[in-house]
C-alpha cells in the first residue's frame, strides 16, 4: 500500500468514526434514554476497528497455520486481561515461530 492510499484510508476511518459519534448529537434535541442505542453509538468505533482489523491477522502472516495461531493466542491473552502490547508481541511471536516450522 502507498503511503497516500494509507493516508487516505486513515482519514476515511477517522472521518466515519467522528461522524458516527458527531452526527447524533448534532441531529438529536434531546439525550438518547434508550440504553440499547447508546450502547450502539458507543461501540461503533470498535466494530470499524475491529472490520479493519480481522482481515490483516489472516492475510499478514503468510501462512494460514501462522496466522491462526497469532490469531489463537491474541485472542486467549486478550481474554487473560494482558495489555496490548503483550499481546501484539506474543501474537506476532507465536505467528512467526509457527511460520518457521510450517
Amino acid at each position: 500500500m502507498t503511503h497516500s492510499g494509507l493516508l487516505a484510508l486513515i482519514l476515511a476511518v477517522a472521518a466515519a468514526t467522528y461522524l458516527l459519534r458527531a452526527l447524533p448529537l448534532a441531529l438529536l434535541r434531546r439525550p438518547l434514554r434508550n440504553p440499547r442505542a447508546v450502547a450502539f453509538i458507543g461501540f461503533l468505533p470498535y466494530a470499524i476497528l475491529a472490520a479493519m482489523v480481522v482481515p490483516g491477522i489472516f492475510s499478514g502472516a503468510g501462512t494460514r497455520p501462522a496466522s491462526l495461531a497469532g490469531a489463537a493466542v491474541a485472542f486467549g491473552l486478550a481474554l487473560a486481561g494482558r495489555s496490548l502490547p503483550a499481546v501484539a508481541a506474543l501474537a506476532a511471536a507465536a505467528a512467526f515461530l509457527v511460520s518457521l516450522w510450517v
